[in-house]
């Protein structure tokens, strides 16, 4: 059914994208310095300070009166300091404690010419994490200190958030600072840990953006001076793994959906919390002196950009551009065979619009599933719904909304592959057939429908990410095969077909729950709280629909075995003009005839 010569042909392509890709290699820019001496001395006695702190606000729970009343200490500490104009807004989001009053104090530092630097820190903490948040809170408040004594030529705005795991601060401050000429955002997180998790300087966000190159090696510059750490960023697997699939739990997270740089810095990487362990007052304040550092090499740099996607490999970057092309070519083999075999399958005699709707039917309890998830979220129904990516490790939910996260998405794709998918199969059987009798088994018709919804999910994919249209691509090649009947006939050959398809998202999920620390329960909701919120519902559908994909493959693959094993394909014994069309297959030649 699939002529393997239009694919073999497109494949050049793929070598020509490859050519290319590896000559669109770049070379990083270096990272902004700075004229100004940076003193450590601002930040000396800094873990003195978080302990007392701690001790004075034990229970910080967003939106609590201890939430609210060290607002109120940072308020009039950073008031105190002189230079700055102090402000304090109140506005209600959904965090872990469920939907609160939360306060964000603003503090602004204007300067010579036009720009903002933004210094954002959350102070609040679960239960039970007294000194979480409050690294990042104390060495902005010794930042201002330093800052008051210096002419800056860009404005320094220092934030306090609440709302830290699922960032229900930051996104309304990002939101705040949208169409604002913002230079750069640097999140604070555990400034004060022992132990280091690499990478210190995290740059991804909810989308496929991540921060500018030249900030994240002007913070490493800061680092590396100050606080003798070399950060070390993410092998290529997981870049792609982040770009490609966005879920990114820390505070810098919502700026780049608004062209926002930003990045986070933490000795923790990309997980919330820290700080609850022993504290190294040396660390601590070369951290404080980095920060100091990267806010005065940012107020004397250059611009730093806009977020933007790419890759780095071998210390060298590769752009956005390079990526879709590559992609775009691994597409377009499947593509055209698929084309080619459609126009095959309709000469058969098969409704190709019957086979298309057989296929998306089993996208439909996925589809369902999701509707599910986006409904309990717009109806307000769970406790915790908050804006950004959350990961579980570490949280306690309720019983209701452990039930209502898991279960009900399961119900919906179990009563939608026994109600709804066969009601739709139904409904299609009442389309007219195209007049005469198919010349070819309904596997073959079904697995070109297959092939050609991949196809078209792959490219609307690619339209909007093409670092996700790249996890499609090994399931685009291998599901395209099912189409032909020697690959149908065993067992392995379809599973490895379908293992294929599906690997790379195993591989995602895999990293993500390793870099969280996460169990497969707690990966499953966390991942469930993602459409609607950090991810959106078109993205969500398009990944719904690929799992109808995988389930329709599962489908063609296994009846077509099963069809093979009870009626084996008969053995040709007598040659005639099915196996045979050359001189004397039909008798009356003189070759024929028995000398």
């Amino acid at each position: 059914m699939v002529d393997a010569r239009i694919y073999r042909g497109f494949v050049v392509l793929v070598a020509f994208a490859v050519i290319v890709f590896g000559f669109s290699l770049k070379t990083q820019q270096h990272g902004v310095g700075t004229t100004v001496a940076t003193f450590g001395d601002y930040f000396a006695g800094v873990d003195n300070r978080i302990a007392t702190l701690a001790a004075d606000y034990p229970q910080r729970a967003p939106g609590s009166a201890g939430d609210d009343r060290l607002a109120s200490y940072v308020a009039s500490s950073l008031r105190a300091t002189g230079g700055f104009s102090v402000s304090t807004r109140s506005f209600a989001a959904d965090t872990v404690a469920g939907r609160r009053s939360l306060q964000t104090v603003t503090a602004v530092r204007p300067g010579l010419g036009s720009g903002t630097i933004v210094v954002v820190s959350h102070r609040d903490a679960g239960v039970g994490r007294g000194s979480d948040g409050l690294s990042g809170t104390v060495v902005m408040l010794d930042l201002a200190r330093a800052l008051s004594g210096e002419t800056l030529n860009r404005s320094v705005m220092l934030v306090s958030t609440s709302g830290e795991i699922g960032a229900a601060g930051t996104a309304q401050l990002a939101a705040s600072l949208a169409g604002r000429q913002v230079d750069a955002v640097l999140a604070l997180g555990n400034l004060s840990g022992s132990t280091v998790r690499m990478p210190v300087v995290v740059p991804w966000s909810n989308t496929d953006k991540l921060a500018p190159p030249l900030l994240l090696n002007t913070v490493g510059r800061a680092l590396v001076s100050q606080a003798g750490l070399n950060d070390r960023s993410s092998g290529l697997g997981g870049q792609l793994a982040r770009l490609a699939f966005p879920f990114a739990i820390t505070e810098q997270a919502p700026f780049a959906q608004y062209g926002i740089p930003a990045v986070l810095l933490s000795l923790s990487g990309d997980r919330p919390g820290g700080g609850l362990g022993a504290r190294s007052a040396v660390r601590t304040a070369g951290m404080g002196a980095a920060v100091l550092q990267t806010v005065n090499s940012l107020d004397q740099g250059p611009m730093m950009g806009t977020p933007s996607a790419y890759l780095v490999l071998s210390g060298k970057l590769v752009p956005e551009w390079a990526v879709t092309l590559l992609a775009l070519a691994l597409i377009l083999p499947v593509a055209a065979a698929t084309v080619d075999a459609v126009a095959r399958t309709r000469r058969r005699g098969h409704t190709m619009a019957r086979w298309l709707g057989w296929v998306m039917a089993g996208a439909v309890p996925f589809v369902l599933s999701l509707l599910v998830l986006l409904v309990l979220r717009g109806l307000g129904i769970l406790s915790f719904a908050p804006p950004g990516a959350v990961a579980a490790a570490g949280l306690h939910l309720a019983g209701a909304d452990q039930a209502i996260l898991i279960a009900l998405p399961v119900v919906a794709v179990v009563l939608g592959f026994v109600f709804v998918r066969p009601l739709c199969l139904r409904l299609l059987t009442r389309l007219p057939e195209v007049g005469r009798r198919p010349q070819s088994p309904a596997a073959d018709a079904a697995a070109v429908a297959l092939s050609t919804v991949m196809s078209v999910l792959a490219l609307i994919v690619w339209v909007l990410n093409p670092y996700a249209a790249l996890l499609l691509v090994p399931g685009l090649h291998a599901w395209l095969w099912l189409a032909q009947p020697s690959a149908r006939r065993s067992y392995t050959v379809v599973s490895l077909l379908l293992l294929v398809g599906i690997l790379p998202a195993l591989l995602v999920l895999f990293y993500y729950g390793n870099a969280y620390g996460l169990s497969p329960l707690s990966l499953a909701w966390s991942l469930a709280l993602l459409p609607g919120g950090a991810m959106s519902a078109v993205m969500a559908l398009c990944w719904s629909v690929a799992l109808g994909c995988f389930a329709s493959g599962a489908v063609i693959g296994l009846r077509a075995v099963r069809s093979a094993a009870i009626s084996p394909e008969p053995v040709v014994t007598v040659r005639g003009p099915a196996s045979y069309a050359g001189p004397g297959s039909l008798g009356g030649t003189k070759s024929a005839l028995r000398r």
